[in-house]
């Protein structure tokens, strides 16, 4: 029995021993197999399976399964589809590589045989966060860095408690009752994500001695660069200017200064030139992934404020003909809606954000979350049923004779103040609201001070909105954001009928208030505007129209404001519509000035026939024969869709010409 037994146990030791050495054998084959292999490309998926094979308790295969999956991933299911490989890998090489995840070092000889697992490893950590992140599971980003905490790798190259802060001040308006890591509001939140910026930071010091012998100096301050980035990001979204430009220059001489932030806090500032020059810059160096590029975004904002919307409309269809239905359609879309809508086209500002709204985005590598989403949808819709309103008004000028006029502006009102009750709500609800919407040109604001304004303008006329922003006049430190509160206050003071108030405040903009002739055109339009509004005079009400219409004319016929042009026509005696057409332009709510009123834009018309349509061209100039609206040619067999392009043309509403036809909705919703 004895013998048989020995003979059990010879015969178990010699098939663990030719496991084992077979295991060992297909370790080294993967381990060469490896070598140069780009987790991105295709080659490194059918890898996967083949190291899988060779070694299924080996965490190589699924590596490389999982990372490959991961950077492919563009929505939902794709970071959805890469956790279950990564996680594995996670756990199989925890389970075989224990001691040289925690082993010291005090050399790079020493570092050497460690440093393909403790690579591996943090790059696994970090695409298995980076998956839970974009998928908003906080919990799990959190308990993950907690767990990789545990291993006290001697330099945690992957910066655990940077991305701890980051994880926290990414879901900063929510509250313990939700997530068991966060406080009870957004100042304890980003205060407790500053808290494990600055521990960061102090790890990273402490063990700098060490690991410089080990790592470069440059790669220690590195460690110290990530800390920076997102203590300049948290204090630049509590508008602390000083501490954010502080950490902001402490990263301004290396390669990883983030073009992209220091651009938002020159926008958020009211320096608006350099942040488009910092966008531009960040454009050019966006690595190609096909998620959200905050850069473009901000980019189509600043074309709407220089009263260049034609420009963004190009760039950001081109900007979705280059990433299709990725990460980040949505937001395009709205930032195509809002482009239209400045230009004046209200039908194709509502497709856009119809199509935004109906598209279930993924909201990667952003701060902004699904609650930015829906607010900056609803912020535009409220605008543009506020605008179809005027719309009404100003293609019939006679609207209330008309019992179709009036029941569409009646449908329009009940649309506008629903939506404004919803927007209202969801304001109501959101702890963000002073900080972020109210409290204007805020580092996580996705819409502009005028959506705002034009949104909110009936619901503006109460004590609470004069105390907030007189509040902010006394405390701000955002000089060049002053002139914008002034603003409000002259719109809040107006609704409330108190027009004395509000001449004061505009009067201290146009005296005192330095405004940028390129950068800022849309604001001193709404000056305009509002003096028009309120003149007491019809000799100042003209001088301020004339005004409104020079520096932003797609604005005017949504204002409830009338414009007088002299027209100067002419006919071939081909195009026998001219008549028709001059008669026709009566409908709208425009004046038709004499001709020796000479302080009024000037049109001039011709009409001709190539034998195969109608053809008519204009262009407007002022009074110093200055272009305001650039020469015009409408093919036409319908003259009342002539008439509509040519007054909307009056106004420089004039539809972009594109070169790509690339704005098709995905099936996603």
């Amino acid at each position: 029995m004895f013998k048989k037994l020995h003979i059990f146990f010879c015969l178990f030791a010699m098939c663990n021993f030719a496991n084992a050495q077979s295991k060992e054998a297909a370790r080294y084959e993967i381990d060469v197999k490896r070598f140069d292999l780009d987790y991105r490309t295709r080659e490194a998926l059918i890898r996967s399976r083949e190291f899988i094979r060779l070694d299924s308790t080996y965490y190589v295969g699924y590596l490389y399964e999982g990372v490959f999956k991961y950077e492919h991933a563009a929505d939902y299911f794709g970071f959805k589809n890469c956790i279950v490989p990564l996680k594995k890998a996670i756990r199989l090489l925890e389970k075989d590589f224990a001691a040289k995840l925690s082993a010291a070092y005090n050399s790079y000889e020493e570092y050497e045989p460690l440093r393909i697992i403790q690579t591996d490893y943090t790059q696994l950590v970090f695409c298995l966060m980076e998956a839970y992140s974009n998928l908003e599971y906080p919990d799990s980003v959190i308990n993950l860095l907690k767990h990789y905490q545990t291993w006290n790798l001697q330099r945690d190259i992957l910066g655990a408690d940077n991305y701890i802060a980051w994880t926290i001040h990414r879901n900063r308006f929510y509250t313990k009752e939700k997530y068991g890591f966060l406080e009870n509001s957004i100042k304890e939140n980003d205060k407790k994500a500053l808290y494990y910026l600055h521990k960061s930071l102090a790890e990273t010091n402490r063990k700098a001695g060490l690991n410089e012998k080990t790592f470069s100096y440059l790669a220690i301050e590195g460690d110290r660069l990530s800390a920076y980035h997102y203590l300049a990001i948290i204090h630049d979204y509590e508008k602390n200017a000083d501490s954010a430009l502080y950490y902001f220059q402490k990263m301004e001489y290396y390669n990883i200064f983030p073009y992209n932030n220091y651009a938002i806090f020159c926008f958020i500032n009211g320096y608006f030139s350099d942040a488009d020059s910092y966008f531009r810059v960040s454009r050019s160096q966006e690595t190609g992934d096909k998620r959200l590029k905050e850069s473009e975004y901000y980019g189509a904002i600043i074309e709407v404020l220089k009263n260049n919307p034609v420009a963004a409309i190009k760039r950001i269809n081109e900007v979705i003909r280059e990433n299709g239905s990725s990460a980040g359609w949505g937001w395009y879309n709205i930032a195509l809606a809002r482009s239209f809508l400045y230009n004046g086209q209200l039908d194709k500002a509502e497709l856009h954000l119809k199509k935004a709204r109906n598209f279930k985005e993924v909201h990667i590598g952003t701060t902004w979350g699904q609650s930015h989403y829906s607010f900056s949808i609803n912020f535009l819709q409220t605008v543009i049923d506020k605008q179809k309103i005027e719309a009404e008004k100003f293609e019939n000028r006679n609207y209330w004779m008309s019992p179709k006029s009036l029941a569409n502006i009646a449908s329009n009102k009940l649309k506008f103040f629903l939506n404004q009750l919803v927007l209202l709500n969801q304001l109501a609800a959101n702890p963000e609201r002073e900080h972020v919407f109210f409290n204007i040109f805020s580092s996580e604001s996705t819409v502009t001070f005028d959506e705002i304004m034009q949104a909110l303008q009936d619901a503006f006329d109460n004590k609470y909105f004069i105390r907030f922003y007189e509040k902010f006049l006394d405390d701000s430190k955002r000089g060049f954001i002053r002139k914008y509160i002034k603003l409000y206050l002259a719109y809040i003071y107006t609704e409330r009928g108190e027009k004395s108030k509000a001449f004061q405040q505009l009067d201290k903009i146009t005296d005192i208030e330095y405004i940028d002739g390129e950068y800022e055109i849309l604001f001193p339009a709404r000056v305009y505007e509002l003096y028009a509004h309120i003149s007491k005079t019809e000799e100042k009400r003209k001088e301020n129209l004339l005004k409104f219409y020079y520096t932003y004319p797609q604005l005017v016929p949504y204002s409830g404001l009338r414009m007088s042009f002299r027209l100067e026509a002419s006919s071939s005696g081909t195009n026998k519509t001219e008549d028709i057409i001059l008669k026709k332009l009566q409908n709208y709510n425009i004046d038709i000035a004499e001709k020796t009123e000479i302080n009024v834009p000037k049109v001039k018309i011709s009409f001709t026939n190539n034998g195969k349509t109608d053809i008519l061209e204009f262009e407007v100039i002022d009074s110093t024969s200055k272009t305001i609206v650039p020469r015009t040619k409408i093919h036409y067999d319908n003259t009342d869709l002539a008439t509509r392009k040519l007054v909307y043309g009056l106004f420089n509403i004039i539809e972009p010409v594109l070169t790509v036809n690339s704005i098709t909705a995905p099936d996603n919703s």
